[in-house]
């Protein structure tokens, strides 16, 4: 039976080292993609361009994040993993799609729109920013995905890749598939350690993974948790806590988080024996990860294959989908030397 095939974008942003937030709002359910999936998953770096103009930051960000990724479990074996900038045939196929792009729709779109309200001045956008829906596009295309897993803040990017291929199609004959957006319901925003905010490294209010224990577990001594309980023999209100949110997602010991709840909400427990049970369960759901990233990170050679293969699955389809769209347009003919 053919798998529908799924297809999803990671850019290198931040530090490219992942916290408990992406784990559970994204990389969790890309391990169950691989499963029942035809699955490519690429590092994003030409995207990451528009806002790292730094030659050391941009290569230890890529690094980071493949080395997180291929740690927490995409396996090479189920998933297409590689590298966009090994690929020329996206930016190919976005000059191509800039054609058929109209500029009114690109000036709708959310990150353009930001940062104008944000007061950047037009002259202050690079056109990386201004054309990332368009090379988005092309990374999609590329690939005839049936279906696009994104957040509910990023179908937007979907619905443009959409309509840029249905533009295509109709002007030049039916090339590119129409994806869909795929945004699974059971996704929730994880909220930060702070109880406020989304979890973000930008706002400091993060968990990490392969950090060292140290930190970890002061992030995880700093959640806030009831903020009305003053002792620990008082009554704790454990829903919108999210030191038990994270219990219930990373803890494999139901019964005890069970248990803490039920002495947390009669005041038979405090909030440092909590806390000191959810980073160990941290570091035990986490543990086989942070061994395989620190073989990884020794074994570039390995991770280089792993690449190098990944690619060259990517490759083959995406020439493939370039003749087909050179064919379409015109740039292949007698005197061309396009395969």
């Amino acid at each position: 039976m053919i798998k529908n095939r799924i297809l999803s974008g990671i850019a290198p942003s931040g530090d490219g080292m992942l916290h408990i937030g992406n784990y559970l709002g994204a990389v969790r359910q890309f391990l169950e993609f691989q499963k029942k999936y035809d699955c490519f998953y690429f590092v994003a770096d030409l995207h990451g361009l528009t806002t790292i103009q730094d030659k050391k930051k941009m290569q230890e960000n890529v690094e980071s994040l493949v080395l997180n990724y291929l740690a927490l479990g995409i396996d090479p074996e189920k998933s297409t993993f590689y590298r966009q900038s090994d690929l020329t045939e996206h930016t190919e196929l976005q000059s191509i799609l800039n054609n058929v792009t109209p500029l009114g729709l690109i000036k709708r779109c959310h990150a353009y729109k930001d940062k104008l309200q944000k007061g950047v001045s037009e002259e202050n956008i690079n056109m990386g920013l201004f054309c990332y829906p368009i090379l988005m596009a092309a990374d999609i295309l590329l690939y005839k995905p049936d279906l696009v897993p994104v957040g509910k803040d990023q179908k937007q990017h979907v619905e443009i890749t959409r309509d840029i291929a249905s533009r295509f199609n109709k002007i030049f004959g039916k090339v590119f598939k129409l994806p869909k957006a795929y945004i699974p319901k059971e996704v929730a925003v994880i909220v930060g350690t702070d109880g406020k905010r989304k979890m973000s490294k930008s706002l400091g209010n993060y968990i990490g993974i392969f950090e060292s224990e140290e930190n970890i577990k002061k992030q995880v001594m700093g959640c806030f948790t009831d903020p009305k309980r003053v002792h620990g023999d008082e009554p704790g209100r454990v829903s919108g806590n999210p030191v038990f949110l994270y219990h219930r997602l990373l803890n494999e010991n139901k019964a005890e988080v069970k248990d803490l709840e039920e002495r947390y909400k009669k005041g038979r427990v405090g909030d440092v024996e909590v806390k000191e049970k959810l980073f160990k369960a941290i570091m035990k759901k986490f543990g086989p990860a942070r061994e395989r990233y620190s073989v990884l990170k020794k074994s570039p050679d390995k991770v280089r294959k792993i690449l190098k293969r990944g690619a060259g699955k990517a490759g083959r389809i995406g020439k493939k989908t370039m003749r087909e769209v050179g064919e379409a347009v015109g740039l292949k003919n007698k005197y061309s030397f396009l395969g």
